[in-house]
């Protein structure tokens, strides 16, 4: 089972424990226990995450490039006769 589907799962026993009919501690058990599970996960994700190499994270490129005065100077200079 994937981190992903663990995680889905665990979403969805806490969406449906309020409506299971369990008495209240044991609500507050399950929901402390499935808090602490979350909890764990989301250091997991974060720590696999850290783990990607830097050649396979994307690459961040300038999104803007300066054009150089040389190529715009000669590309008047031509429009000009």
């Amino acid at each position: 089972m994937t981190l992903d589907s663990v995680i889905m799962l665990v979403g969805a026993a806490i969406a449906v424990l309020p409506f299971l009919g369990f008495p209240q501690r044991w609500d507050a058990v399950l929901y402390f226990v499935l808090g602490v599970i979350v909890v764990g996960l989301g250091i997991a994700v974060r720590r696999g995450s850290a783990r990607i190499p830097k050649r396979m994270q994307p690459r961040r490129a300038a999104t803007y490039v300066e054009s150089k005065a040389a190529a715009t100077e000669a590309h008047d200079a031509g429009t000009q006769s």
